[in-house]
């Protein structure tokens, strides 16, 4: 069985020594827990090929050097010369799509917020999963914990799959009504207005918080903030109980809980289709994976009181 992943340093020679079946190209860094998520479930489902990996990592760059980083990613993949390319998340497929659907070559893409049309033109070279928080959803299982909910914040950064998460997810909507709720949508561009939002939720009316898209926030210097100093910090100071729609924004310390989507769900079904391209030639209909599964920190929930009730109970994963 081939190495299925190689560090960079060795991706840059191995058009030498073997032909790729596949380059893999990731829109951020391999320590975002997303990009850990769905490359665990990729490289546990894929069948044997010679894969090679390329980190954008546009979560912590400016988007003035997007249009270099794409130039960059797309010289890596003339290199390889791959029978297949894999795009993960928004910005690989904005950015490289077009070029590779002009080239013709087989892509497979997962993570996806926008509607990929807004990206590429589709064809039958082309396959995919999609990626869709549950706004709707998680509002019904938040009314179930707060009979009284009456208004509730989602918060965001300001990067572009923020917007396309709003686009598609919550209808292009800031502002809108859900099963009798408010649903206020906010898009912060730095640490220090996310703060200031976050200090004001309950003066504001607000019964809860969702935290959604966050790891492009930055410092005063308009340096990146981390994903766990923005979870924690949000935790610790948020005047309402506090939720998300990634599993890795729960836990002690971090959200209570929340109705969630599955990274891995995304990279097994990815894999599944680049299976059967290889074995058939023909690529399956765009996806989206199983939706939804319920989360919950022990901890958290002590912390703010909050009682589940049975059904919730069976139906969660309860972490500390």
């Amino acid at each position: 069985m081939l190495n299925k992943t190689c560090c960079f340093l060795f991706a840059l020679f191995s058009s030498y020594s073997f032909a790729t079946d596949i380059v893999f190209i990731h829109s951020y860094h391999a320590d975002y827990p997303w990009v850990k998520e769905y490359r665990g479930g990729f490289m546990a489902t894929i069948d044997d090929h010679s894969i090679l990996e390329y980190e954008m990592d546009t979560k912590r760059q400016p988007t003035g050097s997007f249009e270099k980083i794409a130039q960059q990613a797309l010289a890596f993949i003339d290199t390889e010369k791959p029978k297949l390319v894999v795009l993960a998340d928004d910005n690989a497929l904005k950015l490289l799509g077009p070029a590779l659907v002009d080239q013709k070559l087989p892509l497979v893409f997962l993570g996806i917020n926008a509607n990929p049309r807004h990206y590429i033109k589709l064809n039958k070279n082309i396959s995919g999963t999609l990626e869709r928080p549950l706004l709707k959803r998680s509002i019904l299982m938040l009314h179930d914990l707060f009979p009284k909910m009456k208004k509730l914040k989602v918060l965001m950064d300001s990067n572009p799959t923020s917007y396309a998460i709003l686009e598609t997810s919550f209808d292009d909507k800031f502002h809108q009504y859900i099963s009798g709720v408010k649903v206020d949508i906010s898009l912060e561009k730095t640490f220090h207005d996310w703060k200031l939002n976050t200090r004001s939720l309950q003066d504001s009316g607000y019964d809860a918080l969702i935290i959604a898209n966050y790891a492009a926030l930055t410092d005063d210097q308009q340096q990146n903030v981390s994903l766990d100093d923005v979870s924690e910090w949000t935790s610790k100071n948020s005047p309402v109980p506090m939720f998300a729609f990634w599993g890795y924004s729960i836990g002690k310390g971090k959200a209570i809980g929340g109705l969630i989507i599955s990274g891995v769900q995304q990279g097994v079904e990815a894999a599944k289709i680049v299976n059967q391209y290889f074995v058939t030639g023909k690529f399956p209909s765009i996806s989206t994976p199983v939706r939804g599964s319920l989360m919950f920190s022990e901890h958290e929930l002590r912390r703010w009181n909050i009682k589940l009730k049975s059904k919730i109970i069976s139906n969660s994963l309860l972490i500390e």
